[in-house]
């Protein structure tokens, strides 16, 4: 009985989950929702890595939501959120492809997750914790005013598995690399279609939060792999602070 009880509660919060995308509000008029969604492509070179915001504080390229013919929220088309308010789930929609079908890729996916006391480290210490050491694959913005405002390095970077798995400091910061392999050859296309809980630490914006995806293209030699294209389509919602 105990065991029939459990796999009901599971059903039932996934249900929920899914038809409300997680805000708890099944009419977005009743709250002030701001509805984001955001579409990004990009090339990431063999041997290079490069991150994508899913969800970051940023209090400068939030920008004023607007309204959407056929939606009862109002609607931003980036992925910033502004202090105070709550996002609890993040949909993302990957895909991923070679520039060149006779090579062979494995490509890796992780994440970055970043708070307050950990997304407003100083320039140094970002590079070599959340970066590659000469870049940081995040960045804080500390001038007066944008305090703790997230964005993310709008290129790729040198980058493998190889330097990942030699420092236990990024393997810390730049979750789930080693466990998230994807093999791309004749032509094969990778797609991933996921909602993601935000975590605990991320949930309430604030300065230093961002929520990241990290995409590697483990191959370093050009003989042996191409270029990847991605494409990354997210969608959230965000419960300004004034709504709570």
């Amino acid at each position: 009985m105990p065991y029939r009880r459990f796999t009901s509660r599971r059903r039932r919060s996934y249900g929920n989950q899914r038809r409300q995308g997680g805000t708890g509000a099944t009419f977005s008029g009743s709250q002030n929702i701001i509805r984001h969604s955001n579409s990004t492509t990009a090339t990431i070179a063999s041997g290079k890595t490069q991150v994508f915001n899913l969800v970051a504080y940023n209090n400068e390229f939030h920008g004023t939501p607007v309204a959407s013919a056929g939606s009862s929220a109002l609607v931003l088309t980036n992925n910033f959120t502004d202090r105070g308010s709550r996002v609890d789930y993040v949909t993302m929609q990957l895909t991923i492809k070679q520039t060149d079908t006779t090579k062979n890729n494995t490509c890796y996916l992780g994440l970055i997750s970043t708070s307050f006391n950990t997304g407003r480290l100083d320039a140094t210490l970002m590079k070599n914790q959340f970066g590659n050491g000469t870049y940081p694959w995040i960045v804080s913005d500390e001038s007066l005013g944008k305090e703790g405002n997230m964005t993310v390095r709008a290129t790729a970077e040198d980058y493998t598995l190889h330097q990942y798995s030699l420092n236990d400091i990024q393997q810390h910061n730049l979750r789930g690399l080693l466990k998230r392999q994807m093999q791309l050859y004749s032509g094969r296309v990778i797609t991933a279609n996921s909602t993601i809980p935000l975590p605990r630490r991320n949930r309430r914006q604030q300065e230093g939060s961002i929520l990241a995806l990290v995409i590697m293209n483990d191959s370093e030699s050009d003989t042996a792999g191409s270029d990847v294209e991605i494409r990354l389509d997210t969608f959230f919602k965000e419960i300004p602070s004034n709504a709570i």
